[in-house]
Formats: C-alpha cells, sequence, structure tokens
C-alpha cells in the first residue's frame, strides 16, 4: 500500500516536470519559484541508542551507548517547488533527501493553495494536499526547517514525524478594529497511525521531517505488545476511512503578540488494523502558541500541548494503550546584524494510564538548547547547536538500559540555500 501511494505520486510529478516547457510562459518555473538547502553536519554526541536506530535516544545524533562518537553526514538536501499560475492560485511541492530515513528521497508536502481577493467581511484562503497542520512556531526556513536551530522542541518534532495530513484546509481572516482575528478548520486522512512512536518510543528532538512513504523502526516492544505490533510505524498511513479534524484560531492584538490555539483530533477507529500489523490510534490534542517580537531584532515563542493517544481492543484491565501526553517549551532569539543566537528550554512527559505493569510507556523528561548562527554569505550559514537533554522512561529496560538517561549533543552544520 505504501509502495502503491509513492508510485502513484512519482507520475504525477513527473508529469508536472515535463510539462514545464509549456507552463514557462506562465512563472511556474520562474527562478523566485524553486528554492533549496543542504545541511552538511559534523555532530559529537553521547548517551543510549538513538531512535533512528531503533533504540530509545532522544536525539538525531547518539553516542549509540559507546562514549562520544564524532561523525560527520549530510543531515538533509531538500528542494521546494512554489509554483505560481496567478494571484489566487499557487502550490508547493517538497522533495527531501535524508539519509538516516528510509526512504531516503521522499515526498515532503504537495499541497495547492487557494487565495480570494480580500473585501469588506475579510480575505478567505485554502489548501489541499499533504501538508503539516499549522502548528509549529519554530518552522519558518525552506522545506519546513528551523532556520537559526538545528533540533526543533520536542513539541514541534514530533508534528514533524507523525502530524503530517492528507487533508482540505479553509481558513478566514478578518480585521475587528486594530484587532485581527483568523479561523481555520480541516478535514484529513493518512494519519491514522498518529501516537505509535510517541508511545513506544517517548519525545525526541530532532529536525527529522516524515515524508509521503517513511518508515521508523521502533525501539524493542514489551512482551505484552510484541504480538500486537509491527516493529516499524508508518506515519502517513489511512487504516480505517475516517476522517479526521482540526481548528484553529489566532488573535493578533494592536501589539506585538500574537496568541493561538489548536485542537486536533483524528477520530481514529482504535481498532481497525492491517496485515503488517499498523494500527488507528485514537488520538488528540490541544495545543496553545504565543510569539512575542519584543523588538526588530528579539522574539520570544512558546508552545503548550495536551493530549491523549489510544489504541485497540478493551479488556478488563483497559484498552491496550491509553496514553496521556505534554509538553512546552519556552524559545527566545536575538538578530546580531545577520547572524543570531537562540535558546530553548523544553519539558515533556507521557502518562501511561493501562497495563503498566506489563507495558509501562510513562516518561518524563526535559532539554536545554542553545545555538549561535553565523551568516558567511548571503546563502551560506553555519549553525552551532549545543544540547542536553534528561528523561527518564522505565521501558528502556527492554532494551538493558537503566531508566533515566543524559545525553548531550554538539553539532555544527554548514547549511546552503537557494
Amino acid at each position: 500500500m505504501r509502495r502503491l501511494r509513492a508510485a502513484l505520486a512519482a507520475p504525477a510529478l513527473v508529469a508536472g516536470l515535463a510539462a514545464g516547457p509549456a507552463f514557462a510562459q506562465s512563472g511556474l518555473f520562474a527562478p523566485d519559484t524553486v528554492h533549496g538547502l543542504a545541511d552538511l553536519r559534523l555532530s559529537a554526541a553521547d548517551g543510549e541508542k538513538g531512535w533512528l536506530d531503533g533504540g530509545f535516544g532522544k536525539t538525531q545524533a547518539s553516542g549509540k551507548g559507546d562514549g562520544f562518537k564524532v561523525k560527520p553526514r549530510l543531515a538533509e538536501a531538500a528542494l521546494e517547488w512554489r509554483p505560481r499560475l496567478n494571484f489566487a492560485v499557487s502550490g508547493v511541492v517538497t522533495a527531501e533527501l535524508q539519509p538516516q530515513v528510509k526512504p531516503e528521497l521522499d515526498l515532503g508536502e504537495a499541497y495547492l493553495k487557494l487565495r480570494a481577493p480580500p473585501n469588506r467581511m475579510g480575505r478567505i484562503s485554502a489548501r489541499a494536499g499533504l501538508m503539516y497542520p499549522p502548528v509549529s512556531l519554530e518552522h519558518e526556513g525552506v522545506a519546513w526547517t528551523t532556520p537559526d536551530m538545528l533540533s526543533a522542541s520536542a513539541l514541534n518534532s514530533w508534528i514533524g514525524e507523525e502530524v503530517k495530513v492528507i487533508g482540505a484546509e479553509a481558513t478566514f481572516e478578518r480585521a475587528f478594529g486594530d484587532h485581527e482575528i483568523s479561523a481555520t478548520a480541516a478535514v484529513f486522512g493518512w494519519n491514522d497511525t498518529s501516537g505509535t512512536l510517541l508511545t513506544f518510543r517517548g519525545w525526541a528532538l530532532h529536525g527529522v521531517k516524515v515524508g509521503l512513504d517513511t518508515a521508523f523502526e521502533l525501539p524493542p516492544l514489551s512482551a505484552f505488545m510484541i504480538p500486537k505490533q509491527g516493529d516499524e510505524t508508518y506515519p502517513v498511513l489511512e487504516l480505517d476511512h475516517r476522517a479526521g479534524y482540526y481548528g484553529r484560531l489566532e488573535w493578533r492584538p494592536p501589539a506585538p503578540v500574537s496568541v493561538s490555539a489548536l485542537y486536533y483530533d483524528n477520530v481514529g477507529n482504535r481498532i481497525a488494523v492491517d496485515d503488517e500489523r499498523q494500527w488507528a490510534w485514537e488520538t488528540r490534542f490541544l495545543n496553545l502558541g504565543v510569539r512575542w517580537d519584543v523588538d526588530d531584532r528579539t522574539k520570544v515563542l512558546a508552545q503548550a500541548m495536551n493530549g491523549e493517544t489510544l489504541m485497540g481492543y478493551r479488556m478488563p484491565g483497559g484498552i491496550w494503550v491509553d496514553m496521556g501526553f505534554h509538553s512546552a517549551y519556552l524559545l527566545a532569539a536575538r538578530n546580531y546584524g545577520e547572524h543570531a543566537l537562540s535558546g530553548r528550554v523544553d519539558w515533556f512527559e507521557t502518562n501511561d494510564r493501562t497495563f503498566k505493569a506489563v507495558d509501562n510507556n510513562d516518561e518524563e523528561g526535559w532539554a536545554l538548547t542553545g545555538a549561535w548562527r553565523q551568516r558567511l554569505a548571503p546563502h551560506a550559514d553555519v549553525i552551532t547547536e549545543l544540547m542536553h537533554v534528561s528523561s527518564k522512561r522505565p521501558s528502556r529496560a527492554l532494551a538493558g538500559e537503566a531508566a533515566r538517561q543524559n545525553q548531550t549533543v554538539l553539532q555544527t552544520a554548514l547549511r546552503l540555500s537557494f
């Protein structure tokens, strides 16, 4: 099924590119419609086996349980095409190369955007396709990247892993005096397994993004879950043929502040399963966000999330998986000319509410992250980031690890863009 989706998507993209000469006069392939980046990285990390290698590690780079490891690598390369038919119709198509993820090359986002001219009532816009819900305040760069840091918060890292959807979204914006209000509503599918990775691995902090056909290896499962859950998870997958939804409100008062709230519910049928033991999870959350532009050089971002995810049949002791999850962060960044200094503090936890004696998915932790972005040239930056993560997770015993783990990661990236 997953290969079929990719096979169907690829010809459509190829056909669109092949039609380039015919559409060139329309400005679909003008120079300013194509953007890209490459992230060349050197990292030094200690700590347990990383989550991208099937462990419980919290970061993208890991010491693999054997002291500090120093490793150069290509973290990411992306190509983003933003075609424009006219004022009202445009689109976004992103191709992602992530060597640590399988498949390495995948489709990131692909959606059509519609925008109506403003009138006395306000402005209406819409988009439809493969996309991220408008949750993250951090991902403002090309191809859904964090421009001043190498790792996103735990909250938004999870959005990048398990909360990509295929759906349709509409937004209405209107001014009320000096205040501006926007309201967004969406319906979606292909997000049924959301909650799998968060439950069995826990939170993580990184820059990895899920693609259309991405498969993530899960860490060791408990004896209770091994017969039930496959050893991989596929975040973009439709199993129960139910439509999920999300709604978002944003308020921009006559001050350098914006406040937003988003509620998401995938309306999952938690007993729908395929022949590879991929389950539909019933996942919902509320996200609150605040952005404060202190001055023209300084910004403060804050988000908090509260949610729950459930999977499986009901038994005398409860549903197989019934877990609450919570996370928050506070980020401050200041520009110094073309350079930037950023700092962030994260808090995260999960609360397992059933069968903890045989499948304990509790977790608690925090992280501190600091980054400096140095502009070398108009399209070249060096970003250096230092992160320390501390967390406690009893299920690490399944991998022969202590429940409490601390990890430090120092990484430097040469980020090239156009």
